[in-house]
């Protein structure tokens, strides 16, 4: 059946006359919004998080990829392996990587169950289309999908009940050849019942490193209908992207000398397409609750070319997922109720061709993954206290079908987790809250995990992976304690944590073919610090924002697995003590918008050997904008790093030698929109 069919057919069964009543005034924007309560954290959460708005997102926004748009949230870093807004971009949360960040979409979830990844370079613009974003650290609360280990994203779509009727065009130019355009379209309420969105957007660039541009184009529609007591909302988004391979970092000598260096050839490229889409049904029951109901699937599928000298070996991989989700919640008086399930399956084909014989199939093997998820969530306020429950129930199952040549069998692998948290939050008083909270998180292996790095298990390799309970799947007990002040345009906040691991999958210093460092598991480990935030609309025309996150994170004991060398007490790959941001906008008269940005990085390790001259250096960056606007028209000029200074973002340590992912140096892009 077509999702058409689907969506006509939910319509039909729900065109029944029913008499208004109270539920009616809150059935638009009110029961869109209520689609994300179940998986993000309320108001009295005993956890730290930070919700941004869609006019905060789109402060300063020249088309980025969402990591690089979440850098004002205390502990996180990002940088994209093309140096600049665009192309393969990773988001760090409390220095940990982003495939144990829970990332999701209206509550369902975006990262790709084999590797627990997700490739914002596939859907470009992305950021375009989302009304708000909400980022938890620590293990938050329960979701849908890859466990919460060092944090969530929840990305909540457009708003199409109360957004305004009309249209808006995004023109952006600048540095690297850069030109972006996005042409949206919002219907507003119809008729008091429909409303719909639309994107399409185009960008090229030629990236900051040579020959790491990219060639994109994306879109987005969403389609509401909302009756007396109902919603249905179909969503979807399909982005294109061709890229000249960067995801190398270059020796630290070679680009301190030349910041613009890529060792990829020009014949190392990758393409690939993304499609999503989901029909969400949510349901007014009473006056107290809502049931959304959800059914979505995902595609992705493209190539990319890697030289292994001699050859150029293209690696093809196209995935098939496709799932359904249930969530209640649950709001009367003093209690919250908030319950949910999931069911999914997904498998994704992996084949290798070599240039130029683009016919044959050197080796075909299939991954297969399900998964089944139930979480219920309580909160009770008592006085001045509210106290919080969450247990989750979470089984996942891995299925590898080896090429027919392959002289392997069909090794699996299911896991089954238990993933409890409780807290409480207490009101001093109106303005003064605090809150502590603990949380137990496990989370199984990704597929590379498992294989060492390898596209596919044979009888060459099968003795060094299988079987694959080698790499076991990681825990954390994360401790969370903090205070939130607030009065008047002023917002402090501040907590501590601490992140008690065992048996955590951390990188060993080998790499695999395309530059990542392959991890097993290390024993204990820990990551404690103290994380700040202020907001202070200091008046109509000022706001400031800063941010401070101080962390240690240690590895107590592990065996490097190239030398066999024994380590203990050292500090954590790419986690640095301190990060700290500032932001700072002021609306000057004639319609003119004055920001600026700074945000300063410690050194981090860029092994866990303790090594002191394998070092990511740290470093300080600033950017700042101008922005005019009048009646219907818009313009701003945005000047990245305008200190011009070299700094890095990310690399690893291979043989003595630092390998590192450049910041572009200062460069401007200016950004025209046009209301209508």
């Amino acid at each position: 059946m077509s999702s058409f069919t689907i969506v006509l057919a939910a319509l039909a069964a729900l065109q029944v006359p029913q008499r208004p009543d109270s539920v009616r005034s809150v059935r638009t924007d009110t029961l869109e919004r209520v689609t994300v309560r179940a998986v993000r954290a309320g108001g009295a959460a005993p956890l730290s998080e930070r919700t941004i708005s869609r006019d905060e997102l789109q402060r300063g926004y020249t088309g980025q990829d969402a990591p690089l748009l979440l850098m004002r949230v205390p502990g996180v870093t990002a940088y994209s392996e093309s140096g600049s807004f665009t192309g393969y971009s990773y988001l760090r949360m409390r220095g940990l990587d982003q495939n144990r960040v829970s990332l999701s979409f209206d509550g369902i979830p975006l990262n790709d169950p084999e590797d627990q990844a997700f490739y914002f370079s596939n859907v470009p613009d992305f950021a375009n289309s989302v009304q708000s974003v909400q980022v938890q650290r620590g293990t938050g609360t329960s979701a849908f999908g890859t466990a919460a280990y060092a944090g969530s994203v929840n990305f909540q779509s457009l708003d199409l009940a109360s957004a305004r009727r009309g249209g808006e065009l995004q023109l952006t130019g600048g540095a690297f050849d850069t030109r972006r355009a996005a042409l949206q379209w919002r219907s507003g309420l119809t008729g008091g019942r429909w409303a719909m969105a639309a994107r399409a957007s185009a960008h090229e660039t030629d990236g900051f490193r040579r020959h790491s541009g990219n060639n994109a184009s994306s879109g987005f529609f969403s389609a509401a209908w909302y009756g007396n007591r109902d919603m249905v909302k179909f969503t979807a988004f399909a982005g294109l992207s061709k890229l000249r391979s960067s995801y190398y970092a270059a020796a630290e000598a070679t680009v301190r000398d030349d910041p613009r260096v890529n060792p990829m050839g020009t014949d190392e490229r990758d393409r690939f397409s993304q499609v999503f889409w989901n029909l969400q049904h949510v349901r007014a029951v009473g006056e107290h609750a809502v049931w959304t109901t959800t059914v979505y699937r995902q595609g992705a599928g493209g190539w990319f070319d890697v030289r292994v000298d001699p050859e150029l070996w293209r690696f093809n991989l196209s995935y098939s997922w496709y799932g359904a989700l249930s969530t209640y919640s649950y709001r009367r008086g003093a209690l919250a109720v908030d319950a949910g399930v999931h069911v999914m399956k997904y498998h994704r084909d992996h084949f290798l061709k070599i240039w130029p014989d683009l016919e044959a199939r050197v080796y075909d093997n299939t991954g297969y993954k399900n998964e089944q998820t139930a979480f219920a969530k309580v909160a009770y306020t008592r006085g001045r206290a509210t106290w919080f429950g969450d247990a989750q129930v979470r089984r996942a199952g891995f299925r590898y079908d080896p090429d027919r040549n392959a002289g392997v069998s069909s090794p699996e692998r299911d896991w089954t987790f238990v993933n409890p948290r409780v807290g409480v939050t207490w009101r001093q008083s109106p303005a003064l809250s605090f809150y502590a909270s603990v949380g137990s998180v496990r989370r199984e292996p990704t597929r590379d995990d498992m294989f060492a790095g390898a596209d596919n298990l044979d009888s060459t390799n099968a003795a060094s992976i299988l079987p694959l309970d080698r790499v076991r799947p990681e825990h954390v007990v994360d401790y969370e304690a903090g205070a939130t002040w607030s009065r008047g345009g002023l917002r402090a906040s501040a907590n501590l944590f601490a992140m008690e691991f065992r048996e955590e999958i951390a990188a060993v210093g080998a790499l695999s073919l395309t530059g990542s460092p392959l991890r097993v598991n290390v024993g204990g480990s820990h990551r404690r610090g103290v994380e700040a935030e202020v907001r202070w609309k200091a008046s109509p025309r000022l706001s400031v924002d800063a941010t401070l996150a101080v962390t240690d994170a240690r590895i107590r004991h592990f065996t490097d697995a190239v030398t066999g060398i024994e380590y203990r007490n050292v500090r954590s790959r790419m986690t640095p003590r301190a990060v700290a941001t500032q932001a700072v906008a002021w609306r000057l008269p004639w319609g003119l918008t004055l920001e600026g940005e700074a945000r300063e990085v410690s050194s981090s390790p860029l092994t866990n050997t303790g090594n002191a001259d394998a070092v990511l250096p740290g470093y300080v960056l600033a950017d700042a904008g101008l922005a005019w606007s009048r009646g219907s028209s818009a313009v701003s000029l945005r000047v990245n790093n305008v200190l011009d200074r070299l700094a890095f973002g990310g690399g690893y340590a291979s043989d003595g030698t630092n390998y590192l992912f450049p910041f572009a140096t200062r460069h401007l892009l200016v950004t025209v929109r046009r209301v209508f």
